[in-house]
């Protein structure tokens, strides 16, 4: 029950359609019995029709109604279009908040489109009325014919399935109730009142995006698919709900591979590559959103190809390696990724290390089979007391491969590592020689050979 086939409905009595938004907003319970519902009306005939509609059925729901029209001066006809829906609602008992919004004022003082300015103060408004008069949700006119726009506009930009979810029946406190309707059946919906809604010529006028999509893009694809937009809200409705199930089995692999830390947030590589593509890159959006979030990284977005390539880096990289995008530091280390705040051209904001790591030291008699990159061995009787501690200025290195020696600085330089992280970085020696820079690069001394009796297995740990 309460779906509504947007074909062959072309035409339909104010009752039925009444009884169709009704049955729509139950199955998605968009309120309850004794809720206050703040509309959004700007005068035009979608947003009038929502008016009406709620006039209509306020009694028999229970419901409180409330008005919020916004006048946002980009034409002479606003202050008219304002008077006419508080005069709908005095005649109609409702009570009618207007607001101000010198939306061309603002967007020329931000350099943001008047679409964007205009639509954050609207909701500004709203969410303010909402909270003073104590109201539940916030009713917005939304059709099946802008979540088919929606839905094209997101496509067109490369969206994933979130995106493709289009716009949803209720979220935090907005509802939609006319969702299930096309423009031309809420048109019919008004006519059969004695109002002549508002008209917006902007809405006419292929100015913006989105005015492209409906005017042009959309009749360009019914000459292919005339059920075009019941077509459209269909894949929505699809995509929506396999978009909750897939976010609910993210939530547990989450649990699984990721933990918080203070700063920085750590995943484990082995577990996190025995998890299926679709949902690393769902994690790994997670994941970087978090950090672009909590460090208020204005402005940040998270691409395909940069989920692409921390993917690739965790999947085959070496410990030591590192890479960003939007932002967000990825670093090797121990058997983790460590996300944190900072990018590659910029240096890293946060110290990786620190005292984070300790040192973990095994002896055996036999030389271990298996390895870890977190892993180093020495010969026992060729070292003296082994300890963890940070890079001095006067550290001499004696590279593995390689004859010669170099200062244990110049060497970190040439493996790459940020000048920001050099005196942070895990070093491992005795009172003589360093013997392994931490995860990338051994010394010649202090390998074991065939004469070797007694084998150290130093192991780098996260605390």
């Amino acid at each position: 029950g309460g779906r509504c086939n947007l074909a062959g409905m072309n035409t339909m009595k104010r009752e039925d359609f009444i009884q169709a938004t009704l049955d729509y907003a139950h199955v998605h319970n968009l309120w309850k019995e004794g809720d206050r519902i703040l509309t959004a009306v700007s005068g035009g005939p979608d947003s009038l029709g929502l008016l009406l509609f709620f006039i209509e059925v306020a009694k028999l729901e229970k419901l409180t109604i409330g008005c919020c029209c916004v006048n946002h001066h980009m034409r002479e006809e606003a202050e008219a279009e304002t008077v006419f829906v508080s005069d709908v609602c005095k005649e109609h008992g409702i009570e009618c908040y207007i607001r101000q919004a010198e939306v061309p004022k603002i967007a020329a003082q931000t350099g943001e489109s008047l679409e964007t300015v205009g639509r954050n103060l609207r909701y500004k408004a709203l969410y303010e009325i909402v909270d003073t008069r104590k109201y539940q949700w916030i009713a917005t006119a939304h059709h099946a014919d802008d979540q088919a726009e929606t839905i094209l506009y997101h496509l067109l930009r490369g969206s994933g399935m979130s995106g493709l979810t289009g716009i949803h029946p209720k979220r935090e406190q907005i509802i939609r109730p006319f969702l299930w309707a096309t423009k031309s059946q809420i048109q019919e919906f008004v006519d059969t009142f004695p109002y002549k809604p508002c008209h917006d010529i902007t809405n006419d006028m292929a100015i913006t995006t989105r005015n492209h999509i409906r005017l042009e893009l959309l009749p360009e694809l019914k000459k292919y698919n005339v059920g075009i937009v019941k077509t459209l809200n269909q894949t929505a409705e699809i995509i929506r709900e396999e978009e909750r199930i897939l976010t609910l089995e993210t939530d547990k692999l989450v649990q699984q591979c990721v933990n918080k830390q203070p700063r920085k947030i750590l995943m484990d590589i082995k577990a996190f590559n025995r998890i299926p593509l679709a949902f690393k890159r769902r994690i790994l959006r997670r994941v970087m959103q978090s950090v672009i979030v909590e460090n208020q990284l204005k402005g940040k977005t998270i691409s395909f190809d940069g989920i692409e390539v921390v993917r690739d880096l965790i999947e085959h990289g070496s410990m030591g390696q590192i890479t960003s995008h939007a932002g967000v530091m990825v670093y090797l280390a121990c058997g983790k990724a460590e996300f944190f705040c900072g990018n590659t051209h910029d240096g890293i904001k946060e110290m990786v290390f620190d005292d984070s790591y300790e040192l973990h030291i095994e002896e055996f008699s036999k030389h271990p089979t298996i390895i870890g990159k977190n892993q180093f061995i020495l010969d026992a009787d060729k070292v003296g007391h082994i300890e963890l501690r940070q890079g001095r200025n006067d550290d001499i290195f004696f590279p593995k491969g390689m004859s010669g020696r170099k200062q244990l600085f110049k060497c970190m330089k040439d493996l790459k590592i940020p000048a920001e992280k050099r005196k942070n970085w895990p070093i491992i020696a005795d009172e003589n020689y360093v013997y392994w820079i931490g995860f990338l690069r051994g010394s010649r001394y202090g390998l074991p050979d065939q004469q070797t009796k007694r084998y150290l297995v130093l192991t780098l740990r996260s605390k």
